[in-house]
């Protein structure tokens, strides 16, 4: 930058600095990307791309001039400190910081450039504190505090570099900025630090905490006298939990760990039912032939041969009608999950079934052996709209959250349905219907845990787990609203009135659910009962998000069918044959929602009867299930939805086949008619010769040529008034 000499320059850093001590992130970013628009500046396109892709290079900035890079800076910066506060894209949002540093990179380096670059590379700090107490990590926020602490010594040395005109800056901007950034992070190092040993002796907790409050509400205040109102509510809001932890744990109690058990995350698209049967019926062919693929499936899923699912024996009531359950594999997800040297994983197989009636589940599984407590909490986040950004891998794609994951395989699953049953012209969104938000499902099972006290591992049974202090972190339903480490403790326990193990299993286990997630808690099972217990929560969740989006589809089907009206004789490109393509296609689909609503209302009544399962225990279980999820709601909205559709669907067609007869009728009068006047200009033919006739006979009547015009002009008129008049009548 080259402040001393370009004023332009001056003014563009000035107005940045307002907007940010204003925290006006948003509006930031779009003062400087219509800036650039407004000059038709090539960093236009790389601003107006950054929402996918976030990664500028140096390279890509190369002939833009230095005051549109300037730019280019505060609307990367505007843009992360906005998702930053308006989303978990945190991932993005650092990648955003790490492109503004890059632009200011290009510039001419001075004092105040190195200096900004340190104030946008804090803020990727920051984010790290964020990811720390979201997934309650610690040691990242310890790692994140001391990096700004070495950022902020560098600006301290910047000092002597700057210029004169730098100094004003900065000491009117910039100052309170890293002062602000220096009580924050000291703060948090405190944090850090207490969160370290909080499941150690309560009672040492108890007193270090004693040791460091009095500092850390110096950087609160701090914080409130530099009006950082939301960076000292944000630090303020990380001690209750210790307080809490200091207050309420058992002395020689410790840290719990999963050492075995599972996570599943589970997303749903439901097909048009117009398309149902044929689907069931090319997957059917597909297994039964050997087929290594099938053209529903890109080749660039890399997915696995399809094969046939079987149920569980404990399915009586459905195990037949649902045998044609049909999977295939994709390539696993993978990503680094809560470790600090980089190298634990969580795997998660990808499986993509489909269930007899119309729905997909895409199926998102992993093992959670020797994970925390807290982990199992930020594993179960990973399957919420709520969800931190990570870095992840699948079939040589990076990803970020994995309802994107879900979304973007819909979508080419619903491409590849529109292409593979063109003949039903619908377009791809009408094939596929889902929602990344609402249809999902996580299952969370522990088997086995065990409790870290001095670092010796002791097993904990289900009775003592339930007396635990961490044992809320497993009953406790997800939420958005995350504040600290740990902060489950300050929440109300679940009552155990919801706890749906009394028909099935033991005493002290537990079973949660919801309609979005549920955890299973048989300590006491052998893996057969696991098994069971998992497949009841997998079927009874895509049975609830079979009706759920069944419901959304059937309202948009009802909209249409009452808004679309049946054509009329008025309509000039009405014609028999497209009455008739559309009665038949009315019919073919009328037919196909007849089978659905045969097929519903069977399921449906099972369930009400409840005769789904085998055995009279799985009956309870499952009921108790489908009452937590609200699926009684559904059950009457579905029924009263697909009776409003039949009927008016039923009105179309008869409305449409009355109007087939009567453009038949209409059509076969007007053959008529032109057949009626045919016959006339024949008879006027005739007259002609009837009048040669007479003339010829010497009977002494001559009829003239300007007479024989007149008799016959006469007579036509006649006619032709005759066959308007006959044509107005049969209208």
């Amino acid at each position: 930058m080259t402040l001393d000499r370009v004023a332009a320059q001056q003014t563009i850093l000035i107005h940045f600095f307002k907007l940010i001590r204003e925290e006006d992130f948003e509006q930031c970013f779009q003062w400087a990307k219509k800036a650039l628009q407004a000059k038709s500046s090539a960093a236009f396109t790389l601003i107006d791309q950054l929402e996918n892709e976030a990664v500028i290079t140096a390279s890509s900035l190369e002939g833009v001039s230095d005051d549109d890079i300037l730019l280019l800076f505060c609307g990367c910066y505007g843009f992360a400190r906005h998702e930053v506060e308006e989303s978990n894209r945190y991932h993005h949002a650092e990648t955003l910081v790490r492109s503004s540093i890059t632009a200011l990179t290009v510039l001419p380096l001075c004092g105040l450039n190195k200096a900004l670059q340190k104030f946008a590379a804090i803020q990727i700090d920051i984010c790290r504190i964020d990811r720390g107490f979201y997934t309650s990590q610690e040691w990242l926020m310890t790692e994140a505090t001391q990096n700004i602490e070495a950022h902020l010594v560098e600006v301290d040395a910047l000092h002597s570099q700057f210029s004169e005109l730098e100094r004003q800056l900065y000491t009117e901007y910039l100052h309170q900025e890293f002062s602000s950034y220096r009580y924050f992070s000291d703060g948090v190092s405190i944090i850090a630090k207490l969160c370290d040993i909080r499941w150690g002796d309560p009672e040492l907790l108890a007193q270090k905490m004693a040791e460091q409050r009095p500092l850390f509400l110096k950087s609160v205040n701090a914080l409130t006298d530099n009006d950082k109102y939301i960076m000292s509510t944000d630090l303020e809001a990380l001690w209750p939990p210790l307080a809490f932890f200091s207050q309420n744990r058992t002395k020689g109690s410790g840290e719990l760990f999963v050492e075995r058990g599972a996570i599943s995350i589970s997303y749903f698209a439901s097909v048009n039912h117009i398309v149902t049967r044929e689907l069931r019926q090319s997957l059917c062919d597909a297994v039964n032939q050997g087929s290594t693929s099938h053209k529903l499936f890109p080749d660039s899923w890399n997915a696995q041969t399809p094969h046939r699912n079987m149920l569980n024996d404990i399915w009586a009531g459905i195990a037949n009608s649902f045998e044609d359950i049909y999977s295939c594999f994709l390539p696993d997800i993978s990503m680094i999950f809560r470790d600090k040297e980089g190298k634990g994983e969580l795997n998660f197989s990808v499986e993509l079934i489909y269930y007899p009636m119309g729905i997909f589940a895409l199926n998102l599984k992993a093992p959670l052996d020797n994970v925390s407590a807290s982990g199992v909490r930020h594993a179960m986040s990973l399957g919420t709209p709520f969800a931190m950004d990570q870095d992840m891998r699948w079939n040589a794609e990076r990803l970020g959250l994995l309802e994107d994951f879900a979304e973007s395989r819909f979508n080419e699953l619903a491409l590849a349905l529109s292409d593979n049953f063109d003949h039903y012209t619908k377009p791809a969104s009408e094939m596929l219907t889902f929602n990344k938000t609402d249809n999902r499902f996580v299952s969370v099972l522990v088997d086995r845990l065990v409790e870290c006290v001095d670092g010796q591992y002791s097993s904990v049974t289900a009775k003592s787990l339930k007396s635990h202090f961490a044992y809320p972190v497993f009953v406790l339903q997800q939420r958005e609203l995350r504040t600290a480490v740990d902060d489950w403790c300050l929440r109300s326990v679940t009552s155990d009135e919801f706890n749906l193990n009394r028909d099935c299993y033991n005493r002290d286990e537990f079973v949660y659910t919801n309609h979005h997630e549920c955890i299973i808690g048989l300590l006491q099972q052998p893996n057969w009962v696991l098994e069971q217990a998992s497949e009841m929560m997998d079927v009874a969740s895509a049975i609830y998000n079979l009706f759920h989006l069944t419901n959304k589809m059937l309202d948009k089907q009802l909209k249409l069918s009452l808004e679309q009206a049946a054509p009329t004789l008025k309509d000039k490109k009405i014609s028999a044959a497209k009455l008739r393509a559309q009665m038949e296609t009315l019919t073919a689909e009328g037919e196909c929602l007849k089978q659905f609503t045969h097929d519903a209302h069977w399921l449906l009544d099972l369930i009400s009867a409840g005769s789904m399962m085998t055995f009279p225990d799985h009956t309870r279980m499952i009921h108790k299930v489908f009452e937590q999820m609200d699926f009684a709601k559904l059950h009457t909205r579905t029924q009263e939805t697909l009776s409003k559709i039949q009927y008016r669907q039923e009105e179309i067609i008869a409305e449409t086949a009355k109007l087939y007869e009567k453009l038949q009728t209409r059509n076969s009068k007007r053959l008529t008619q032109v057949l009626s006047g045919s016959m006339a200009l024949i008879s006027v033919g005739a007259l002609k010769d009837i009048f040669d006739i007479l003339n010829n006979a010497k009977i002494g009547v001559h009829i003239s040529g300007s007479l024989q015009v007149s008799i016959v002009t006469l007579f036509g008129m006649m006619l032709i008034i005759l066959l308007i008049n006959k044509n107005e009548s049969d209208k």
